[in-house]
């Protein structure tokens, strides 16, 4: 387990989200980041798909970073012709083996695919590449046709094997019964590529290594195609947390969260897990109550781990010890009393305003107490 490795598609599948388009620049940067963090592979982006895209993947790679670099091609050889001439380590091919793909929009049977894999597979090798076979629509393929599609491939020389929840469809349970099987019948490592239509991205790449898979296919802040796929930042800190896997460098998950915030245009959700605004703040006056006791009352992981920080909401919902902190914060040293006459105004002001009090409008509240209290 503590050889897991994330290949992060930010750069490629990121791309992917509506509305967003980094800058050459922008993708330097965030492979930069994501090198620093310790992932271990990075899929740079489609060179085949523009000139720009080219400069980008090629840009990426002569920066020279701990990470190895891939490009994506489909199963065609001008495709992996740019992923060559960008001096990659390492492709994706994506190539989907699903009934209604080869029907609908590649338009050939199971033997021209089986024919064209294998002819691609072997090209890319003989330049020396390292292949990652992304058979797109994987759980929706017929699970015969798959394995074998897998096992053909392997045998041509293929270095990983790829499932593909293209739509997000599969569940925690059918993912581990399908690694489980191509597992039985491939001797390479296994890497799961899981999109997030049905919220179970995460728990689907979790159960994938419960079953025997080593890689996982993620994004920063969950950006891809439609609802987008498995957060690599979640991905991180369920490894650090739930199995023991401690050999990214977490502190730096936020900063490189809001910088793709920024660049892609995309906002985090306050409640998104692990970099949300709200994910360690705290509002209940019975929770912050307990937080100042002791913090594993209410935080599952310590913010510093991801690089956030504790957050105290001063509301209608506060407690008089959390009031009494923060104005202690404050420079205020008060009496009991004048402890719960601020904590009464604070209340009533957050009640008629509906919404919690910055530290300029407590210090406020607390400075016209206490001027009316000097008049009396």
């Amino acid at each position: 387990m503590k050889e897991i490795i994330i290949d992060d598609t930010t750069l490629r599948e990121g791309e992917q989200t509506p509305g967003v388009v980094f800058s050459i620049e922008d993708k330097v940067s965030i492979a930069k980041y994501l090198s620093e963090i310790g992932i271990q592979r990075i899929e740079a982006g489609f060179p085949a798909s523009s000139k720009s895209e080219f400069e980008a993947v090629k840009s990426i790679v002569k920066a020279k970073l701990d990470s190895k670099i891939f490009g994506f091609a489909r199963a065609v050889k001008s495709d992996i012709d740019a992923v060559i001439d960008c001096d990659c380590y390492g492709i994706v091919m994506s190539f989907p083996p699903s009934d209604i793909h080869l029907k609908y929009k590649l338009k050939i049977d199971r033997e021209e695919y089986l024919r064209r894999a294998i002819e691609c597979v072997t090209y890319a090798k003989e330049h020396g590449l390292y292949v990652t076979y992304s058979a797109e629509d994987s759980t929706r393929t017929d699970i015969e046709f798959l394995k074998k599609v897998f096992k053909t491939v392997v045998e041509n020389g293929v270095d990983c094997a790829r499932i593909v929840d293209t739509l997000g469809v599969a569940t925690p349970i059918f993912m581990k019964h399908l690694v489980s099987i191509i597992k039985n019948i491939v001797s390479v490592p296994i890497e799961v590529h899981c999109h997030n239509d049905h919220g179970l991205a995460l728990a689907n790449s979790l159960a994938a290594i419960e079953a025997g898979a080593s890689v996982i296919s993620s994004s920063i802040n969950g950006l891809g195609e439609r609802a987008g796929l498995a957060a690599t930042e979640e991905v991180i800190v369920a490894l650090h947390n739930f199995y023991d896997v401690k050999i990214f460098k977490t502190e730096k998950l936020y900063e490189i969260c809001k910088f793709v915030e920024k660049v892609s245009g995309v906002k985090i959700p306050a409640s998104k897990p692990v970099t949300g605004e709200n994910v360690f703040t705290h509002t209940s006056g019975i929770h912050q109550d307990a937080i100042l006791k002791n913090v594993l009352t209410y935080e599952p992981y310590p913010p510093e781990l991801v690089g956030q920080k504790r957050r105290f909401v001063i509301g209608k919902l506060s407690g008089s010890h959390i009031i009494k902190a923060k104005l202690i914060e404050l420079g205020y040293n008060i009496s009991e009393e004048d402890l719960k006459n601020i904590t009464n105004l604070i209340k009533e002001y957050s009640q008629e305003r509906k919404s919690a009090l910055s530290d300029i409008e407590v210090k406020r509240i607390a400075d016209e107490y206490f001027a009316r209290k000097k008049v009396k």
